[in-house]
């Protein structure tokens, strides 16, 4: 029985929580060692712990028991794709816009940096991992950041995210 029954809910503020090596299947070289090393090893913090137990049945055993009360990398769907439409499932959600987490905070910084090339490039990478992950369900509708720091290529950056299928620009 899912936690919403009486009534249609689009979630317009959902989350995927990236986790160290997130990007690299999409990002340049440069995007997937800045990355790795921003979020790499030295900053996992808790997440081996959270990683590890999404391959636990005692925990995952919880997901529907857990739905609302399960936050950040600990929710059933965080960072992996196959679990986010039984995570929509248990809470009645008809769609979710679906934005980056960590990636975000980082692409602001970038946006105030000096580094176009790596601002874009890492814009682009995320934009194709949001794609990736949304792709698991017609009810997650991806959205893409586009970088406004160069205006000559912030055309560019949003055309290829609404190519990708963005529903939303960021």
């Amino acid at each position: 029985m899912p936690y919403i029954e009486d009534r249609i809910v689009h979630d317009a503020d959902s989350h995927v929580m990236e986790i160290p090596g997130w990007l690299d299947e999409f990002g340049t070289r440069a995007v997937r060692e800045a990355f790795n090393a921003r979020f790499g090893k030295g900053h996992r913090g808790g997440l081996d712990r959270a990683i590890g137990q999404q391959d636990d049945p005692a925990f995952r055993a919880g997901d529907a028991a857990e739905i609302m009360a399960r936050k950040n990398h600990d929710a059933t769907g965080a960072f992996r794709c196959e679990d986010r439409p039984l995570a929509l499932d248990l809470m009645g959600i008809a769609s979710q816009l679906v934005f980056p987490t960590s990636t975000n905070v980082w692409l602001e910084e970038l946006e105030h940096g000096d580094d176009l090339e790596l601002l874009y490039d890492t814009a682009s990478a995320t934009n194709r991992a949001q794609t990736e992950f949304c792709a698991a369900d017609v009810r997650l509708l991806r959205v893409c950041y586009v970088p406004l720091a160069s205006l000559d290529r912030a055309p560019a950056a949003a055309r290829e995210a609404l190519d990708a299928g963005a529903a939303a620009l960021l």
